[in-house]
């Protein structure tokens, strides 16, 4: 079955085409009554005023008074030679045609300034709504910055309140872990096998290492600049927590470049960053497994190096890939949370950047990047 095609009434020429056929047809049978037939041709030069009705609601006075125009230069010959009728028709015919032209440009007048009153209305409810938009985008936009201050400020009094506690707490921490080993040397060693001792000292590590978390994410790093070797960083960071990681049955490899790979800065940030992404890995995994650190240059103008360090663990959930550097936000049931904010915090002092992601296979991966220290062909650095 075919569809019936409706015309689009918002074209021109289709009110164009209307107003045309409308005049031809009603002009077809005004010349073909005979003249005698007066009265016919009075009614039906009232029909004209359809297509000037037409004209002047969609083209304005242009339209309506271009058709009254028209529309009296063709029924002029039959008034100015009396072809429908006597005297008195001759006259209505006149009159009839000033009311052509009358109508054709008040209407058009009106429908002008209406048109010109819609589209003024339209413009300003399109500014209006613009306005809108832009008043609700800045209200958003005040709304979240209103949120991170409330974040910073309440961040800040923490940390300042941690810094005091774990300042207080690090030196009883000290005296006890001092004090235990000071026993254990002095006991006897049947007495050194009781579990208790090693409990003692575990737990007393434990607290300490949370403490040293909490105080490094309070301050601010205040380390000297100097040149260092990013491998050599590696390196030490990896044969540091070999012993850490053997207890866990978790061994360490290095896949990095053989040369040097010099950055300007504090080395202890590196090596904190590398410390907490490596303990991070050995804590997800919870089983035997390996820690791979790679390191490689990329880049042609502004070399870079890309450090990443891949666990074998579960991987991290979806939700919470964008939530790992937040501090105090931690998926494990003993963590702390603030592991992974030290990282962010030093990588953002230090202009690097940091990004997580999941492992094809298992697991997930951690890529720390980094602008090297240009160095000249005889292995010193370059002007800056």
């Amino acid at each position: 079955m075919s569809k019936i095609k409706i015309p689009n009434l918002q074209r021109p020429r289709f009110w164009w085409l209307t107003i045309l056929i409308s005049t031809l047809l009603i002009s077809y049978f005004h010349f073909t009554t005979p003249p005698d037939e007066g009265h016919i041709h009075l009614i039906l030069m009232q029909f004209y005023i359809v297509p000037i009705l037409i004209g002047a609601i969609q083209f304005g006075v242009v339209g309506g008074f271009g058709t009254a125009v028209v529309i009296s230069i063709i029924v002029a010959p039959h008034i100015i030679f009396q072809w429908i009728g006597g005297a008195e028709h001759h006259l209505l015919g006149y009159l009839q045609i000033v009311i052509y032209n009358a109508i054709g440009y008040l209407t058009g007048l009106k429908s002008k300034l209406e048109k010109n009153a819609r589209d003024h209305l339209t413009e300003t409810a399109e500014e209006l709504t613009q306005t809108l938009s832009t008043l609700e985008s800045q209200s958003e936009e005040i709304a979240d910055l209103e949120e991170q201050l409330s974040h910073s400020e309440r961040l800040s009094v923490i940390g300042e309140l941690m810094a005091s506690l774990a300042h207080e707490l690090r030196n009883p921490l000290a005296s006890i872990r001092g004090s235990v080993d000071i026993l254990k040397k002095e006991l006897s060693q049947q007495e050194k096998r009781g579990e208790f001792f090693q409990i003692l000292i575990n737990e007393t590590e434990r607290m300490s290492g949370v403490v040293e978390n909490y105080l490094a994410l309070a301050r601010r790093s205040k380390g000297t600049e100097v040149e260092y070797d990013i491998i050599e960083i590696i390196q030490n960071t990896s044969m540091l927590l070999a012993s850490r990681a053997r207890r866990d049955q978790v061994s360490i490899q290095c896949r990095i470049p053989s040369g040097p790979l010099m950055l300007k800065g504090d080395p202890n940030d590196l090596r904190q960053v590398l410390v907490n992404l490596v303990l991070n890995g050995i804590q997800a995994m919870n089983r035997s497994g390996e820690i791979l650190i790679t390191a490689e240059v990329v880049g042609t103008s502004e070399d870079k190096c890309l450090i990443a360090v891949e666990d074998e663990g579960p991987g991290i959930q979806d939700e919470y890939l964008t939530k790992m550097f937040q501090p105090f936000f931690s998926t494990k049931e003993q963590g702390t949370g603030l592991g992974l904010s030290i990282v962010k915090r030093i990588v953002d002092s230090r202009q690097w950047q940091i990004k997580v992601e999941n492992r094809e296979t298992v697991g997930s991966r951690f890529t720390l990047s980094m602008p090297l220290l240009q160095v000249e062909s005889n292995g010193l650095p370059k002007d800056q």
